[in-house]
């Protein structure tokens, strides 16, 4: 099988324009009419109560960040915490397939519901054209000069024909929380031309009290330092191309570094990339590489990095951390875009929304059989979002024996817990997990036990997908299951898969284009037996 090469972001937003609007699909439900005796008829039999239609299930994602209907959304825009909320934007195109990228606005709480406020950074208000990704900064002590906690924006704008430049980092500011932005000016003028020179993603660094900037740039993540937010210098430039030859959406972050007791002793900057490993057999996702940071040189322990999600659909991710934790060192969050520029533009969901992103993870850097991994777990305060929860019996299954789910596990979005515990010396030779089944669709986790790995199928999740290699192909990841149990932890919604395994070792993430009306599950092994134990299956109705 050949694996279709994904064209660039840069290359895909610019061939939007070309690309066709095909309606989406519905659904509809017709009724049933009766009439009632006329006067004088002899008497009939009663007609029997018509049972009531089944509730109409909304083919748009339940509990993930979403585009409004008919409205396209990409990359998100790193959170900044504002007295008690949290505030995250993302690329939006009202019109797609033209007209290019703005940035909308939701907040949180609790960083698992979020609430749409619309456009923040409109586009097309400058002569620079309309506005991508970037990164948002509160400047405590104004030493951008719009006062003491402005919100400063650092992002691309294709500068198309202005003056020779081309991907030039912009500044706007917002006295708002956020809510409206003004434009100030380039700050960061790309000449001569048509380069990758975009992303920029800003944070400050104490130990040298100045700003530090990494960008998306030809062959390398470039690194510029600056003072004031105003005027930036080069400092340096952290060379590779094992995650593609442009390597987007950059983020350099410091976090402990844990052993498996939970201790550590020592702290690790990591930088993280939008990368493309169509070359490696991977696709588009998101890779890092651990080392260390001085303020302005990040030097990598191994040249050789690692990929954050194995599924194929968890791009241009963002990190932060809360400035209000105990330790804010501690673990950090990501988020990140579900969906690939492989078949990004072929997609056409029935709820007639165009892009949604993922869950918010958290990332702690420990220690795996000594080389340092982020861990990604979902957070306590997801579960929030559910309304209903049903409990599974404990049982041992075995080829011809399947687990027996309860009553009421069946739904559109929910959670799904289970830990698979081996029966004596050796796994079975094979399991699968199938979710959103029914109508001949399914989507299937598989395990190879015995091997150490998981993989994600969903060649036949349901109707209308892309025609795509990049879709079709089976996404696996390597999970150590050598000690005798497999935690799983599902998060399924309308639109989309997310695996969680062994409490955050691996972690796979999956667009599916399931009928809502596939909500079944299947649980079967083959060559050997296993105890199933600790099924909870949460869902939002």
């Amino acid at each position: 099988m050949t694996i279709e090469k994904p064209c660039s972001r840069r290359t895909a937003l610019g061939m939007i324009a070309a690309l066709p609007v095909v309606a989406s699909c519905g659904q509809s439900a017709a009724g049933s009419v009766t009439t009632a005796p006329t006067s004088g008829a002899p008497p009939s039999a009663p007609l029997p109560t018509p049972k009531p239609a089944p509730p109409t299930v909304s083919a748009r994602p339940q509990y993930h960040i979403a585009a409004p209907a008919d409205i396209w959304i990409n990359d998100p825009q790193r959170p900044v915490k504002i007295g008690n909320t949290w505030t995250l934007w993302a690329l939006s195109n009202p019109t797609y397939p033209t007209g290019g990228t703005e940035w909308r606005r939701w907040t949180s709480p609790d960083l698992a519901t979020w609430k749409d406020q619309g456009v923040a950074i409109p586009r097309r208000t400058t002569a620079f054209g309309d506005v991508w990704s970037g990164s948002t900064v509160v400047d405590k002590n104004n030493s951008a000069g719009f006062g003491a906690g402005a919100l400063i924006a650092l992002l691309t704008m294709p500068a198309d024909d202005a003056g020779g430049q081309n991907q030039s980092c912009a500044l706007w500011y917002s006295l708002d929380g956020g809510a409206n932005f003004a434009f100030h000016g380039i700050v960061l003028p790309n000449f001569p031309g048509h380069k990758a020179f975009r992303d920029p993603t800003v944070f400050w660094h104490e130990p040298t009290n100045c700003w530090v900037m990494t960008l998306s740039e030809e062959g390398k993540i470039g690194i510029y330092t600056s003072s004031n937010l105003t005027q930036w210098t080069y400092a340096s430039g952290f060379v590779s191309n094992v995650a593609g030859d442009i390597m987007e959406c950059s983020h350099l972050f410091k976090l402990h570094l844990y052993d498996a007791d939970g201790t550590t002793s020592a702290d690790k900057w990591v930088l993280l990339v939008g990368g493309n490993g169509t070359a490696r057999g991977f696709t588009g996702g998101t890779y890092y590489w651990v080392g260390d940071f001085d303020g302005t040189t990040f030097a990598a322990q191994h040249a050789e990095g690692q990929w954050l999600d194995g599924g194929a659909d968890f791009y241009a991710a963002v990190v932060w951390t809360d400035p209000d934790a105990a330790d804010p060192l501690a673990s950090a969050f990501s988020i990140g875009w579900l969906n690939n520029w492989a078949y990004a533009n072929q997609l056409q969901p029935a709820g007639g929304y165009r892009g949604q992103l993922s869950i918010v993870r958290r990332l702690r850097l420990q220690r795996v059989e000594g080389v340092p991994r982020l861990l990604s777990t979902p957070l306590t305060a997801q579960n929030g979002v559910f309304e209903k929860s049903v409990i599974g019996t404990d049982q041992t299954i075995a080829e011809g024996t399947d687990y027996i789910w309860p009553a009421g596990a069946e739904a559109v979005a929910g959670r799904i817990d289970l830990t698979l515990i081996r029966i004596g010396a050796t796994w079975p030779s094979g399991l699968w997990l199938s979710v959103r089944r029914g109508d001949g669709f399914f989507t299937q986790i598989g395990f190879d036990l015995r091997n150490n790995r998981a993989f994600t199928n969903r060649r036949s999740s349901g109707p209308d997908a892309p025609d795509s290699d990049a879709w079709r192909q089976d996404r696996s990841v390597a999970c150590d299951f050598s000690g005798g149990t497999a935690t799983v932890s599902l998060f399924v919604d309308a639109g989309s898969v997310e695996v969680f395994l062994n409490n955050g070792a691996a972690t796979m993430s999956t667009l599916i284009t399931a009928p809502m009306t596939a909500t079944g599950l299947h649980l079967n092994v083959a060559g050997g037996s296993v105890r199933v134990s600790g099924v909870t299956i949460a869902s939002k109705r």
